[in-house]
């Protein structure tokens, strides 16, 4: 996917959140010469600079060495927030996050990333507009903010095993305290790591129904977003993100796309494909997204993916890889 341009689209709420905690907006922005004028508007967006500077000027006029870890708010979201919502009704903390870092790059040049790494699951962020190193305040807010996603999503917070920061030792106490494990300073770059069992922890406000009336409209927003892509892969995205215990039909995909149904037959048969063909190869995908990365039963798994029975499941698996998907599983689960 490609990144959004240069833009960080700032939440409404954070001028008064930060003047609550005792440290003036109108002095950030005087101190950032970010002009104050930008967040009285509908749509509050700055460049990455401007983001860094509001950020540096914080920690300038701040005497707080915890008022990071207190902005969770700042690049979480607010509580209408589409992508807060979204990623509060994940079925977990991993998919939460996945969403987080799909959604959020529609607004901002900002990539967070999620990767297996041995037997822990590790988190980075990066700006992808600059090169310049993050404002230590803002790591801290974000760090944060994936901790606040698990205790609204698990109704408890969900502790990193292991936090890396870049910057020289100092407050480790706090920073230890916070997160509830050891914390690494000068390391080569920001990080959190995550065991399997917390990464995969379930969502009590799960709310596929939620998901559904919200995911439509940011898909379309992304799609929007990305240059032309072969519209086989267009179709099997767009499936991939439908399979969650219902098989979309032919007559859906075309009504997404636009389409009649003979146009998208026509469409996929230039590119040598047919619609069943293309609906395989998605689930093919998403069972091997569930097996590798999810704790869920066989079973569940073959329910997500339109599979009326676990066996017909098995038989479709064993076609795909030459294997069942529990000897699958047990061979590709532990791989970065």
């Amino acid at each position: 996917m490609e990144a959004a341009a240069d833009q960080i689209r700032v939440t409404h709420f954070l001028p008064a959140r930060l003047d609550a905690l005792g440290v003036p907006f109108a002095a950030i922005c005087q101190r950032a010469r970010v002009p104050q004028a930008l967040f009285a508007q509908d749509r509050v967006v700055v460049s990455t600079a401007q983001w860094f500077a509001l950020w540096r000027a914080v920690g300038e006029l701040n005497t707080d060495p915890a008022l990071g870890l207190r902005l969770a708010g700042a690049v979480l979201g607010g509580p209408y927030d589409p992508i807060a919502i979204t990623a509060f009704s994940a079925r977990s903390f991993y998919e939460g996050l996945l969403k987080i870092a799909r959604y959020k790059r529609l607004f901002c040049s900002e990539q967070i990333a999620v990767a297996q790494d041995g037997d822990l699951w590790r988190l980075t962020v990066a700006w992808t507009a600059t090169r310049e190193p993050p404002p230590t305040l803002l790591i801290d807010a974000m760090f944060a903010s994936f901790v606040e996603l698990g205790r609204h999503g698990a109704g408890e917070p969900l502790y990193p095993a292991r936090v890396a920061l870049r910057r020289p030792p100092r407050d480790r106490a706090l920073y230890e305290g916070f997160f509830r494990c050891p914390v690494d300073f000068e390391a080569e770059r920001d990080a959190m790591a995550y065991a399997g069992a917390v990464m995969h922890a379930p969502f009590a406000m799960f709310n596929p129904e939620l998901l559904a009336l919200i995911e439509p409209q940011l898909e379309a927003e992304l799609r929007a977003s990305q240059p032309p892509q072969p519209l086989g892969e267009r179709v099997r995205a767009l499936l991939r993100s439908r399979l969650a215990g219902q098989q979309p039909t032919l007559q859906a995909v075309a009504d997404e796309l636009g389409v009649s149904v003979r146009t998208l037959q026509r469409w996929l048969a230039s590119e040598g494909l047919g619609f069943q063909q293309v609906l395989e190869q998605a689930r093919r995908d998403m069972a091997r997204h569930y097996l590798r990365g999810s704790a869920l039963e066989l079973s569940e798994i073959a329910f997500l993916l339109g599979y009326e029975e676990a066996s017909s499941f098995h038989r479709a698996f064993h076609q795909w890889e030459g294997t069942t998907p529990g000897q699958w599983r047990a061979a590709n689960r532990a791989r970065p």
